[in-house]
């Protein structure tokens, strides 16, 4: 198939193209041709791309990736709008969770039936993986995300932390430090699947996720969880895990998180996915 994938400049899903090539389909990336057999658009950001590659091609199936779905989001502002568009006119919609599949049916009446799950990076740095004895966050800043919680919890428990966060910090430098922790922490309520929990996994490293439901998809029985919306039980969790990272239950889960991520998560295994559905719905 000829693909037109509409991605953000420099973003990870640009590991999605030789993957895809390796299925002998030519890649587009952010532009289109008449001999076009696909628009996949993965971002929300780039909709005014879309839109106009979308008008200007009209007899192309248009897919649109829904990737993740704040309950904060005014839907009246921004780009939103539009993108709820382009959903309605899309060929088939794609959700990056359970979570976020279910929010858009619910609150636009819009179906998706296939996980366009995320995947970890590539390794870029290899170096000495040892316990430095410290938790650590890492997920974009953003004020909705509940940074606070993590900083609060782990200073009122008087574990040592550090913080990184993937637009403020080095590549080289996030990911020594997933390599050098004893756990990794995600406080977010509306991160969608993150990347971070899923590249502690890959670096065998216990995670601390909520109990929402796209991830409890993801991780099943590999992870320690908290109560979504229970700052205690958050903290609580946190205690537990630092007191207990060492043990065989807890280095059990460790493995078979990362067996699972080697096995789903890797960009030939969404490539993989993605093949086969284009297969059936074109």
């Amino acid at each position: 198939m000829k693909i037109t994938l509409i991605i953000t400049e420099g973003n990870w899903l640009l590991n999605l193209v030789p993957e895809l090539m390796k299925f002998r389909h030519e890649i587009l990336v952010n532009r289109c041709e008449e001999d076009c057999d696909v628009i996949i658009a993965t971002e929300r950001t780039y909709s005014e791309l879309t839109d106009k590659l979308h008008k200007e091609y009209p007899h192309i199936p248009l897919i649109v990736n829904n990737w993740d779905w704040y309950d904060y989001i005014d839907k009246t502002k921004g780009t939103w709008p539009l993108f709820i568009q382009l959903m309605k006119e899309a060929k088939e919609v794609w959700s990056g969770d359970l979570d976020t599949l279910n929010i858009t049916e619910k609150a636009i009446g819009i179906k998706s039936e296939f996980l366009f799950y995320i995947f970890v990076h590539p390794w870029e740095w290899k170096g000495e993986t040892r316990d430095w004895g410290y938790i650590m966050k890492g997920s974009r800043r953003d004020p909705n995300k509940r940074v606070e919680w993590f900083e609060r919890a782990a200073n009122e428990l008087g574990i040592p932390y550090k913080s990184y966060h993937l637009h403020e910090n080095s590549r080289p430098d996030y990911i020594r430090a997933v390599k050098n922790c004893s756990f990794l922490v995600s406080a977010s309520r509306e991160e969608g699947i993150a990347h971070s929990p899923l590249e502690a996994s890959c670096c065998k490293k216990p995670i601390l996720i909520p109990d929402n439901a796209g991830w409890k998809d993801v991780c099943g029985d590999n992870a320690t969880y908290f109560k979504v919306d229970d700052f205690d039980d958050f903290k609580k969790q946190m205690k537990w895990l630092w007191e207990n990272y060492k043990s065989k239950e807890i280095q059990k889960k460790v493995e078979n998180a990362y067996n699972l991520v080697n096995t789903k998560f890797l960009p030939q295994h969404m490539a993989e996915r993605i093949n086969e559905r284009l297969k059936k719905v074109l």
